[in-house]
């Protein structure tokens, strides 16, 4: 019988494969078909394919009943190019692993080793590959997916890669864990008009400038919120290259960000109104419209208790995060359904930052984070 350490070449080759084979959001079809392969050699009970359209559920039971735990991993990938000199480089151009859900896959068929070769005494596993988590939409279409119905968790957990933090740490928090967020998608409308007459068109130009100035100054307002909250201008698109026209159309894209859900609806209303009343003062339509929605990530105390306690069995260091991180995870989809909790695992202070170009997965890692799923399991499933 292999050990952990004989078996992580086996699931450094599988998270450089899937590297090697980045899909987008909803479109994770060889990535499933990859992860089906590996799984041939462990045998779980039960399959459930193309749960939320792309995703899987593999179901691994005890022989006697007991409590259900989840383990969630990501699939997909970023629309960024990558320009990193590795054997194993992205084989679609503009488009790569650059958030490290290779090696939460990886990790998550680590776990699936671990529990073949030491069979569950009770209760039940499941490990989920969850498609368009980058999107905000994969969480939902899972739990909306009628086959999950057959699942129904005790507990769920996940965990994130985290540049910055030393590397093997295991970085918890109780409460909102990461933060909650959307896009915004602002279009205003006016007429073209041919440049040696601008009073013959309605350009949206000066309202695209009083807007960008006035909206960089909501989030300051502080005694409006409870808490946290964060504005940035993602975009602006207004004419194309030229000298002969008045555009007539502008764009803007933005992220709004907050800790508290109320928060961040008020931060939307505010934006709405503001929006509206520039565009009629400059005589423009407005379309106002809502992208890629994240809940907040809270995490249970219980469940995080649970965490820390396989952590410090390990001899794994243990950071507390005392503010909530400020990118969204899909995964408070589960955490405001079900007992659990998401956590960071260090990739190392000096590592490259998560959605950039030349950012990698570190291998070193996977074992940490192996042991650490399946000291839940050891836990949660025989107290």
């Amino acid at each position: 019988m292999k050990s952990l350490t004989e078996l992580l070449p086996e699931l450094v080759t599988l998270r450089k494969e899937l590297h090697h084979n980045p899909e987008l959001s909803g479109q994770e079809q060889k990535t499933a078909r990859l992860i089906l392969e590996f799984f041939s050699r462990v045998r779980p009970d039960h399959i459930i394919e193309k749960i939320g359209k792309t995703g899987i559920a593999f179901i691994f039971e005890g022989k006697k009943p007991g409590k259900t735990l989840l383990f969630r991993a990501d699939m997909d990938a970023l629309p960024i190019e990558e320009d990193i000199e590795i054997p194993y480089i992205s084989d679609r151009k503009s488009l790569s692993h650059k958030c490290g859900h290779d090696g939460h896959m990886a990790i998550l068929s680590g776990l699936a080793l671990m529990v073949s070769i030491h069979p569950l005494r009770c209760g039940r596993v499941i490990l989920l590959f969850q498609p368009s988590e980058e999107t905000g939409k994969g969480a939902l279409s899972v739990l909306h997916d009628p086959k999950f119905s057959h699942i129904k968790p005790d507990y769920v957990f996940a965990l994130h890669n985290l540049p910055g933090y030393p590397r093997n740490a295991i970085i918890i928090r109780s409460g909102t864990f990461a933060i909650a967020s959307e896009g915004i998608q602002i279009r205003l409308k006016g007429h073209a008009s041919h440049a040696a007459y601008p009073d013959q068109g309605i350009s949206p130009l000066p309202a695209v400038m009083e807007l960008l100035e006035k909206l960089q100054k909501l989030t300051h307002l502080r005694h409006r919120f409870k808490d946290f909250v964060q504005l940035s201008i993602t975009y602006t698109k207004i004419g194309r290259f030229g000298f002969g026209t008045i555009p007539g159309t502008a764009e803007i894209g933005l992220t709004i960000r907050a800790v508290e859900t109320d928060d961040l609806e008020h931060l939307r209303t505010e934006i709405d109104k503001l929006t509206d009343r520039i565009a009629t003062r400059h005589y423009l339509e407005k379309e106002f419209r809502r992208h890629e929605p994240f809940p907040c990530t809270v995490n249970h105390p219980g469940a995080v208790e649970a965490i820390r306690n396989v952590a410090v069995r390990h001899g794994f260091p243990v950071v507390e995060l005392e503010e909530p991180l400020r990118w969204s995870e899909d995964f408070g989809h589960f955490t405001n359904l079900y007992e659990g909790a998401q956590f960071g695992l260090g990739a190392g202070e000096n590592h490259s930052d998560l959605h950039t170009w030349y950012y990698d997965f570190p291998d070193e890692i996977l074992e940490t984070g192996i042991r650490l799923f399946y000291g839940l399991i050891q836990d949660l499933l025989n107290d």
